[in-house]
């Protein structure tokens, strides 16, 4: 049934595709439980300036209609004290691949089946050739796991409505944060903290806001109330998952330069996902651009945005809306569909709504080129342009 129509699956097929998912799930799930020796999961980093690097990793999620390749070889670094966008159009893997950097992708379905997440933690020293050890967090126990999220790595969720629990108190949330990452810590001192965190992003009344519940607040409140949640660890790392989407403009400025300055006062850095390339020229030093699953691009926010290469990153900044824009003529949009997850095929996966698709696109995945020290691109048309 299968080779009459790709669109369909046989029963047969469908009891092995949920046979082989069972086996799958239950592998992984057994490696996250175990118990291991500290040196499976410490690795040397490349380098000691770089806070995280992601190493060629593969995310997927087992359905019942197959294998679907969320992030698909994924490789890039976040530098010390710096702020790297990720964007891209909705399911090319950005937040799959941040969920998967807290080991948070959605088990048991969703796993993490190859690659590296090097994490820089200042609890390890160098090895004996003088190589700075991270953690690999693609490898780490869960039970691990949990000294690190929330404290060194936190994340500013999509949506806080949905983030923050609707039966407990702004203040208890809050605390649970300082019991959970500092043993022997006292009420009143996480109190304290909590409060202190809500000073430090700008609310007013911070001790009205304490014992305040989520649906008593505004939608730009209770961002900052997550923003003070992720501050509350003294993070390293803090992931932002498009955290301006359910708010208006101003509010949206308000959270981005609230960011921005937490960022340089504490020293930490930032992985930030949007759909905004607004956003991402005003906030990022990185730029990482994803498309079905993959990195197709990534540089300096000056590289990407004033010599952009691949036809899908040019595509994407056609596709804002400017100041100076005609308001007669239509906005652009990238033809064509995002190929199925499912079944990828082996060349270029933008070939099909690419409009400077040449000979060569027909052939293997394009290999990344590095244009320059920090810009790199997977497209044939810069095959010749190798530094």
């Amino acid at each position: 049934m299968a080779s009459k129509n790709k669109h369909y699956i046989s029963i047969k097929e469908s009891r092995e595709i949920i046979k082989y998912n069972i086996k799958q799930m239950k592998y992984y799930e057994s490696l996250k439980k175990r118990k291991a020796n500290q040196d499976e999961y410490i690795v040397p980093m490349k380098d000691s300036n770089n806070l995280i690097e992601i190493d060629n990793l593969k995310t997927v999620f087992f359905t019942d209609n197959g294998t679907v390749m969320s992030v698909n070889g994924v490789s890039f670094e976040i530098p010390k004290n710096k702020i790297v966008g990720v964007v891209g159009e909705s399911g090319c893997g950005k937040s799959v691949t941040s969920l998967s950097i807290m080991q948070l992708v959605q088990a048991p379905q969703g796993q993490i089946i190859e690659g590296e997440i090097r994490f820089n933690s200042d609890s390890l020293q160098t090895n004996n050739v003088n190589q700075k050890l991270g953690y690999n967090i693609a490898k780490m126990p869960t039970q691990e796991m949990y000294n690190i999220r929330g404290k060194d790595i936190t994340m500013i969720f999509q949506e806080p409505m949905t983030s923050l629990n609707p039966v407990f108190t702004i203040g208890y949330q809050l605390d649970e944060v300082s019991f959970v990452h500092k043993p022997g810590v006292t009420k009143e001192e996480a109190k304290a903290h909590s409060i202190e965190m809500l000073n430090k992003v700008g609310i007013s009344m911070p001790e009205h806001v304490y014992k305040s519940y989520p649906h008593e607040l505004s939608g730009g409140m209770r961002q900052r109330v997550m923003i003070a949640m992720a501050l509350a660890g003294n993070p390293k790392l803090i992931i932002a998952d498009e955290p301006t989407t359910a708010l208006d403009v101003t509010i949206q400025a308000q959270i981005l330069e609230l960011l921005k300055d937490i960022q340089k006062k504490e020293q930490c850095s930032i992985m930030l996902i949007t759909h905004d390339l607004g956003v991402i020229a005003e906030m990022a030093d990185y730029v990482v651009v994803m498309y079905a699953g993959k990195v197709i691009e990534k540089g300096t926010a000056q590289e990407i945005f004033h010599n952009p290469l691949h036809p899908y990153t040019i595509g994407l900044q056609k596709s804002k809306p400017l100041i100076t824009s005609s308001s007669q003529k239509p906005l652009y949009s990238i033809p064509g569909q995002v190929p199925n997850p499912i079944n990828l095929p082996d060349n270029c996966y933008f070939k099909g709504r690419c409009n400077k698709c040449c000979e060569k696109c027909n052939g293997k995945y394009p290999k990344e080129i590095k244009v320059s020290d920090t810009h790199y691109v997977s497209c044939y048309l810069y095959e010749g342009s190798e530094e």
